[in-house]
């Protein structure tokens, strides 16, 4: 019952946040990714606060695994940086 409470909050949580970042950005695509980058800072300052810096850097290391997986199944091409 609670899992099922948590995951109903989840999905609001992200629906509102949606809402929140296509209201918020422009037609900019710079708009989004700096949306992004403050989300980002306020959900390493709320884990920072309620959970430490141990686990905080546990996290974001968990989020950046993820990302190298997905990148093993996913076919994209790579950016080229000049």
């Amino acid at each position: 019952m609670e899992m099922d409470r948590n995951l109903k909050k989840i999905k609001e949580y992200i629906e509102k946040t949606e809402k929140l970042v296509l209201s918020e950005i422009k037609d900019d695509q710079d708009d989004s990714l700096l949306f992004c980058a403050a989300m980002v800072s306020v959900i390493r300052n709320i884990y920072l606060t309620k959970l430490g810096p141990e686990q905080t850097h546990m996290i974001f290391d968990q989020l950046a695994a993820s990302f190298e997986i997905m990148d093993n199944y996913i076919p994209h091409e790579s950016p080229t940086i000049h």
